[in-house]
């Protein structure tokens, strides 16, 4: 019932957000900007446009679900084909549902993303449930970085989010769900075979290796897929600093600028620093708790995130919280489900301070929802 009210909430979010602030476009739901190159697709679907943008990953993974085999020349509408395609799940889920039907691949790309929401916040009730702590607590999913941002822009990232939940609720013992959940975890985004080496170790470390084995499989469908995906595309090449952390020393020495006018500016910076700083203490929280219990799955996937933080330093990643808020959601997910386990409520510490930021960030949409019901 908590699953289904999380996803009936989410629902009318969306429904009253394209009214209200798009009139009636639900594609504008995928973020398209009026900057990028444009297929004929979004001619012939009327997709909304947003002005003077670029727009957002959406868009992208919106396309790929219209060709997730790469038949069609789609792909040179796509900024990276290569890392885009590697994510493939959901798009070719709202393509599968749709029977291949163009027509019908948009609502089945929003019913994928309703639909993990639902398994998300189930997964996560049980989670709680399984802690000792009312199921009720398991609605926390929906305040997840990746959960909001996906509700805003209809990325892959909330997919991975609710898999992760899956993961630390199938962890205690090997099951062909657990089995699953991680090979699909690795189709839905690169992060996703963390999760894979999580549990992997964890065996190891108990001297499991034929089950280690077993579940080392698991990555084998998204191996078999990234490397057909590699005969099909070109790569592209980010700036990515080798140094620890500087990227993030970066973003706080160098903060982003906002238009002159924008309104609460000081407000809006200040989120934007304490967002920063929530995720710095994340990856610290990993670490300690990690030290305590080394062989622990939930553990081991929280500090592999940690450490692909402190190592990846590529700016547009961590220049807002759209882009590292949804990309360690899995993190923030451990950091919760310990949290409920060990009765420690401080790990929710980083989750309440990126909170703020992605709240003002769907503010406007909000003031326009209000005003459209008034």
């Amino acid at each position: 019932m908590l699953a289904l009210a999380a996803t009936a909430f989410v629902l009318l979010w969306q429904w009253a957000t394209v009214n209200a602030n798009y009139g009636g476009n639900w594609t504008a739901l995928f973020c398209t900007g009026a900057l990028e190159p444009h297929p004929a697709l979004d001619a012939s679907e009327h997709v909304y446009l947003f002005p003077n943008s670029r727009g957002y990953d959406g868009q992208f993974y919106h396309y790929i679900a219209h060709d997730p085999f790469l038949r069609s020349n789609l792909k040179s509408s796509i900024d990276d084909a290569r890392l885009r395609y590697r994510r493939i799940l959901v798009p070719f889920l709202a393509f599968a549902l749709a029977g291949g039907q163009s027509e019908s691949i948009d609502r089945a790309y929003e019913l994928v993303f309703l639909l993990t929401v639902a398994l998300g916040v189930f997964w996560s009730c049980r989670v709680a449930q399984n802690a000792g702590v009312a199921a009720a607590w398991g609605l926390l999913f929906l305040a997840m970085p990746a959960v909001p941002i996906t509700m805003d822009r209809l990325v892959v990232d909330g997919a991975l989010a609710a898999l992760t939940v899956a993961f630390v609720y199938y962890s205690p013992s090997p099951s062909w769900k657990l089995f699953l959940v991680l090979a699909c975890a690795v189709l839905t985004r690169e992060t996703g075979l963390l999760l894979v080496i999580a549990w992997c170790v964890s065996l190891a470390g108990r001297r499991q290796f034929r089950t280690a084995a077993l579940f080392l499989l698991t990555a084998v469908p998204g191996a078999a897929w990234y490397a057909y995906v590699q005969t099909k595309t070109t790569a592209n090449v980010y700036a990515t600093s080798l140094v620890p952390f500087s990227a993030i020393v970066s973003a706080f020495l160098h903060p982003l600028r906002y238009p002159p006018g924008t309104p609460l500016a000081i407000a809006v910076h200040a989120a934007d620093y304490l967002a920063l700083a929530g995720m710095l203490v994340a990856l610290a929280l990993a670490l300690l708790w990690f030290a305590r219990l080394p062989l622990d799955p939930v553990r081991i996937a929280a500090v592999l995130f940690a450490v692909v933080g402190i190592l990846l330093q590529r700016a547009d990643l961590w220049r807002d919280v759209y882009g590292y808020g949804r990309l360690f959601t899995p993190l923030l997910v451990c950091l919760s489900a310990l949290a409920a386990q060990y009765r420690r409520p401080w790990l929710l510490a980083p989750l309440a301070m990126i909170a703020p930021r992605i709240a003002i960030q769907l503010a406007p949409q909000a003031l326009g929802i209000l005003h459209w019901a008034a």
